[in-house]
């Protein structure tokens, strides 16, 4: 035989060798992670988690959540399995548009179901308010992945830690005068605003602006306005009406986090005190005069359900209406 001849026999073997060998589809990793981990979550506040890093898998790829267990005890997290009755939106939310109390309950629903739900097309947790009622520390997931190649378990692939965050946002304040009819403005100084969360029932939160001495203004008494076009309490009251008190403005705001959405300014309020209503300190204007407006403006954002007070204790300034 020739050798050109032997050459391609041993070609032709192979490759009906190779034909006759099953065909692998897909490719499915080994080192499927989750690269935040370990995942902080704060207690109390709804969170998503960042989807799954699947390494290169073939797509599509679904997740199937295994097992939750203290990592603590090895044992199952029945307590993360445990229902909790909470609100679950039952189609599309807008809430520029929904922003009525029969809106609002017009797209969603009361549930008793479990703090977390799991995407099976991302892997990825969605923690709701409902975790206030879970016990604090780390727990540890395993995790089934499955495409064209097969499935494959993931055992121990994350972890997650239920830790106690604030539940609100304090983002400061400021405070400056405004010489009447004309836009001469300075500096008054620095607020002191503080928030104080009275109790965890309910979704309400009570705005007190009081001088220098802790006097209340009066909102019932107009002695502090809205600015024409700046945000304020009122803008973000998406849902009920504020509530006008003699020593302050109260707002049921149903959602978390409050306020939902930014106004023209973001998150920040307004307020002007009129020049009759508070009287500011000797040096702070140009003039001793009572002809200088008081305007604090503030910032504040709240991560969970409760009551709140939150108090803007402004300097240099007393309540004095002539």
């Amino acid at each position: 035989m020739k050798i050109h001849q032997y050459i391609g026999l041993v070609l032709l073997a192979g490759l009906v060798t190779n034909s006759c060998q099953k065909v692998t589809h897909g490719y499915l990793s080994q080192q499927i992670r989750y690269t935040d981990n370990p995942i902080q979550i704060a207690r109390g506040i709804v969170t998503e988690t960042n989807p799954v890093d699947a390494d290169g898998s073939s797509a599509p790829v679904t997740y199937e959540l295994l097992d939750i267990r203290d990592s603590a005890t090895g044992k199952h997290a029945d307590a993360l399995y445990a229902n909790h009755q909470r609100y679950a939106f039952i189609s599309q939310f807008d809430p520029a548009i929904d922003s009525t109390i029969d809106l609002l309950n017009s797209v969603r629903k009361l549930v008793n179901e479990p703090c977390f739900d799991f995407n099976v097309h991302t892997g990825a947790f969605t923690f709701y308010n409902t975790t206030d009622s879970v016990p604090l520390g780390t727990y540890t997931y395993d995790v089934k992945a499955t495409n064209e190649s097969g499935s494959r378990i993931y055992k121990d692939v994350g972890r997650f830690t239920l830790y106690d965050g604030l539940s609100y946002e304090n983002d400061g304040a400021a405070c400056a005068w405004f010489q009447d009819g004309t836009t001469t403005s300075g500096d008054i100084g620095t607020p002191q605003m503080k928030i104080e969360r009275l109790s965890t029932n309910g979704y309400r939160v009570m705005l007190k602006v009081e001088d220098q001495n802790g006097t209340p203004f009066k909102p019932s008494n107009n002695e502090y306005i809205e600015r024409g076009d700046r945000s304020s309490f009122r803008t973000f009251a998406r849902f009920h009406p504020l509530t006008v008190t003699d020593t302050a403005l109260i707002c049921d705001f149903e959602l978390t986090p409050f306020p939902i959405i930014q106004g023209k300014q973001g998150y920040t309020i307004y307020y002007r005190i009129p020049s009759n209503i508070a009287r500011i300190d000797p040096g702070i204007t140009p003039a001793g005069t009572r002809t200088y407006s008081v305007n604090p403006r503030f910032t504040f954002r709240l991560w969970q359900g409760g009551t709140y007070l939150v108090t803007i204790h402004l300097p240099k300034v007393t309540r004095d209406p002539i």
